[in-house]
């Protein structure tokens, strides 16, 4: 009888143990978000790195985990702003313009100190997106309030910056969320995946275009207004520097380029998706039929107008389109007719003086990147001016940076 009664007791307790841990496992996605609203992605991450060794299989904690490692890197882009002191209103660079705290001791910055920052900011988006294409349940949904979000980017967790103050100041409004969600609940899903994946090439493809250049000359008159303390470089008094920035790291633009390919790819993929979904449940990126919480409504001819601009804009920077020698004409008069452009060419081995737009006015494209245009596609510029028509309004501008 006692061996029974103890035998029971030890089954009971087992039986306890699973029920704390199974309630373990479900508020590690709670715990992680919590974390990111107070400030803590560290501690976000790690939770989440918790959930995936106990089940790999779990897609929901991998795409929180992709999301918050995105985060980590934008907020260690602002602690870097932040050190070197900032001024983001005065930046029309991307990757500068992050609303920051004042610094009232701010180091001094480099050309070199801030590559290696968009170099990190380029790597950690790299790892978010590794993270994000692990995800394979087409079903997969993550939800997250997104109101609450805080950064941390003084490093001294008393002076927080919301994601929403950071969505407003880049779009220079306040986004026009809906009373009816004030807590900016989002249901992101499989379409959201691709997304954000491309966005994290999307700026990745940014980062080695900029770092591909050589900037040092003209560095200080470029970011002036910007950071207080500025060092010098040793070729600040070249004259007109401005007229002529050469290549300095040709692989960057090959990378560049498949870091574009890979955002026309997956903007299909986004879309494929989301045009298939059923449900109306706190969408990110509504397809017509559903509700948008953003009370911006994304209708079917500014899809197809974005999706008609991918398909045109990959099959340049794969080689499978041509620019048009027509339209290379109004830069250069005596370019060869019926020769136009292979982009993926250029980028792949780019000549010094890519940049050099004078001299592209003067001798022309170098005959090496072109191909006949007969029996060959040709890249349509008007699909450009397809998506700038279709998104227009206040939040025009926003609209279509949100499309990616």
């Amino acid at each position: 009888m006692t061996r029974l009664l103890l035998a029971g007791c030890l089954v009971l307790c087992v039986i306890e143990w699973k029920s704390e841990a199974s309630e373990g496992e479900r508020t590690y996605y709670q715990r992680a978000e919590q974390a990111m609203h107070e400030g803590r992605l560290v501690d976000s991450e790690k939770l989440l790195l918790l959930a995936l060794d106990e089940n790999d299989r779990d897609d929901r904690a991998r795409f929180q985990l992709g999301v918050v490692q995105v985060f980590r890197a934008v907020e260690n882009l602002g602690r870097a702003m932040y050190e070197y002191g900032a001024i983001s209103e005065n930046a029309r660079q991307p990757f500068l313009r992050l609303p920051v705290p004042k610094n009232l001791e701010p180091s001094t910055i480099s050309f070199q100190s801030l590559g290696r920052v968009l170099d990190l900011f380029a790597y950690e988006l790299g790892r978010a997106e590794a993270t994000l294409a692990q995800i394979t349940d087409d079903d997969v949904v993550m939800p997250m309030r997104l109101a609450s979000i805080r950064f941390d980017f003084s490093g001294r967790r008393d002076q927080r910056t919301s994601l929403m103050e950071i969505l407003a100041h880049l779009n220079r409004r306040p986004l026009p969320v809906t009373k009816k969600n004030p807590d900016f609940l989002v249901h992101f899903d499989r379409g959201d995946v691709a997304w954000l994946r491309a966005y994290c090439h999307l700026l990745s493809g940014l980062v080695e275009a900029y770092r591909s250049a050589d900037e040092r000359i003209g560095f200080a008159d470029r970011v002036g207004n910007i950071f207080p303390k500025i060092e010098p470089t040793k070729q600040e008094d070249k004259e007109n520097w401005y007229e002529f920035v050469p290549v300095a790291d040709a692989p960057r633009l090959r990378r560049m380029r498949l870091h574009l390919v890979a955002v026309c790819e997956l903007n299909k993929e986004t879309w494929m998706h989301i045009r298939k979904e059923t449900d109306d449940v706190y969408e990110w990126l509504p397809h017509p039929g559903q509700t948008d919480q953003l009370g911006m409504p994304i209708t079917d001819a500014q899809i197809d107008a974005w999706l008609g601009m991918m398909d045109q804009m990959g099959g340049l920077l794969r080689g499978e389109r041509l620019f048009p020698s027509a339209w290379v004409k109004w830069v250069n008069n005596d370019h060869p007719e019926g020769q136009g452009i292979n982009f993926a060419k250029v980028f792949n081995n780019p000549p010094e003086d890519l940049f050099n737009f004078s001299r592209i006015q003067g001798d022309g494209i170098n005959p090496i990147y072109l191909e006949p245009e007969k029996d060959r596609e040709l890249f349509d510029p008007f699909t450009l001016l397809r998506v700038v028509s279709v998104f227009n309004g206040p939040f025009g501008l926003f609209s279509a940076a949100r499309m990616n």
